[in-house]
């Protein structure tokens, strides 16, 4: 058998290397859709003919907003054979961020699933080339889109080039988008592959989580690399992915906590367990003990692998195997970082602190972002001297495992959703009666989180305003943004500058 390597310089070289080691088995399939990696060579051969017939040129941008799906996959490597940029939208957000990350990102085509058809017809946007929305068909067919034309194309090795532009949130309120370049992905995979359990290229893969994240398409990038079976699903269905992870005996997935207690209440509900499952790989939230108690007794032959990471930094960079600590104290630690990265813990200074001293994660490693599209002002903040800014605090123990202890930017983390509160309490503060707001998490036993407001308005009825603001806020933020508590004050705590002291508000609200 030949042997597999990693060293590659572009993503769709992983694509060639299963073509020519394992043509005939499954790399990609949905409950619509499954494709031999032979089969997904040739509709990638097929995709960048069609592609080059409406005129995108080298650094063009193309949108996908669609559910997980196979074309996600094709419009990757053909974008990686082209050079082009593939642009993954959270099909969640309203319309007018739709809008503002096309605009912004200059998206010349876009790619949406069939379901979001009004959706799409209803934006507003400046960039895209004529008669370059395709929708996406449960079929596979792209409405005939593509051309029964084979590409024959010429090898790059400019490894350095962007291939996704993803987005996310900032404090100011704006999505920024995040450069992720050929050389970030193969640096993840190369470094990632051997911290999460037994995945192989005999691995049945369970993709969960959207592919507009980076956990979900991290995922994918390695189960694609590997050579696994990768299996896509469509939906969150606790019900539906217990059924997809015994019949199809899947070996390893990634799922935030929030969908582990949902499969946890599911099959607590049905009295079953799962068997076959060896590797469940959990980030995005710490994992509640309790919760890792029950998903053990639901998944007795799993190991459980916590990872850390951003967008910034193409997903997880440190793992931790739960089943190989000593520590009971280590479960709530991320691990430790890959061997082609390095963490450290800074003051607010800069400067490095002592072991277990609490400050904010930074961290240097071949998988930093390119930096943010258009924004060099945010790329210069967030990227000092090579080193990343988190934004994110924790320590380090004497053995070098790292544990997370806060956000320094104050990002609430719902189900496995970022949600930075400037972007609500922006939108809050154009209600005509809201005179002030601080947004903030609130622990919530399903979703980690809840986005919480507290808010003080002009004389109102109180008892209606919770509704009045949540449909205020319906088509201007995504529905996981919409605060699920209202509280409303008097007065909202401030320091000398005016500015709301937020620790403060958590601590009123704990009490």
């Amino acid at each position: 058998m030949k042997k597999r390597k990693y060293n590659f310089q572009k993503i769709h070289n992983f694509l060639e290397q299963n073509v020519d080691i394992c043509p005939n088995d499954v790399g990609i399939e949905t409950p619509y859709t499954r494709l031999t990696y032979e089969e997904l060579f040739i509709k990638v051969q097929y995709l960048c003919s069609t592609l080059l017939k409406n005129s995108l040129q080298k650094g063009d941008r193309i949108a996908f907003f669609s559910k997980n799906d196979t074309s996600f996959c094709e419009l990757m490597f053909a974008c990686s054979i082209l050079n082009l940029v593939l642009v993954p939208i959270n099909f969640r957000l309203a319309k007018l961020e739709i809008e503002y990350i096309l605009n912004d990102s200059k998206s010349k085509m876009i790619f949406y699933g069939e379901e979001f058809e009004m959706k799409i017809k209803n934006l507003n946007f400046k960039s895209l080339l004529k008669n370059t929305t395709v929708r996406i068909t449960h079929d596979g067919n792209y409405n005939n889109f593509l051309r029964k034309t084979k590409f024959e194309f010429m090898h790059e090795k400019d490894s350095m080039t962007p291939l996704f532009q993803m987005y996310t949130s900032g404090t100011t309120g704006k999505p920024k988008g995040v450069l992720i370049s050929q050389s970030n992905i193969i640096s993840l995979i190369q470094n990632g592959k051997d911290k999460m359990g037994p995945f192989h290229e005999n691995s049945i893969s369970l993709i969960c989580m959207p592919l507009f994240h980076i956990a979900g398409s991290a995922w994918l990038f390695c189960g694609l690399a590997l050579g696994c079976h990768n299996i896509l699903v469509v939906d969150i269905d606790p019900r539906n992915i217990i059924k997809c992870l015994n019949q199809k005996l899947v070996t390893c997935t990634l799922l935030v906590p929030s969908v582990i207690q949902m499969l946890c209440d599911e099959a607590e509900k049905q009295n079953i367990t799962i068997t076959n499952l060896k590797t469940l790989v959990f980030g995005a939230s710490p994992m509640p003990v309790n919760l890792l108690k029950r998903a053990k007794y639901v998944l007795p032959n799993t190991d459980f692998i916590h990872v850390y990471g951003l967008t910034e930094t193409t997903g997880m960079l440190t793992a931790l195997n739960l089943s190989q600590i000593e520590s009971i104290d280590r479960l709530e630690s991320c691990g430790k970082c890959f061997e082609n990265s390095d963490i450290k813990i800074v003051d607010e200074f800069g400067k490095e602190l002592p072991n277990y001293d609490i400050g904010q994660i930074i961290c240097k490693s071949p998988q930093i972002m390119l930096g943010y599209y258009n924004n060099k002002e945010a790329t210069e903040k967030a990227i000092k001297d090579n080193w990343f800014q988190t934004g994110d605090a924790g320590y380090i123990d004497k053995d070098g495992f790292i544990f997370i202890k806060d956000r320094i930017k104050d990002v609430v983390i719902s189900g496995g959703e970022n949600i930075y509160p400037a972007e609500v309490e922006n939108v809050l503060l154009d209600h005509p009666n809201v005179l002030e707001v601080s947004v903030i998490g609130t622990p919530d036993i399903k979703w980690g989180e809840v986005v919480t407001a507290i808010i003080v308005v002009s004389d109102i009825d109180n008892n209606n305003f919770d509704t009045e603001l949540t449909r205020f806020c319906d088509d201007k933020l995504a529905k996981f943004k919409i605060p699920k508590k209202f509280i409303y004050k008097e007065t909202l705590p401030k320091n000398a500058s005016g500015k709301v002291l937020k620790n403060e508000l958590r601590k009123l609200l704990s009490e």
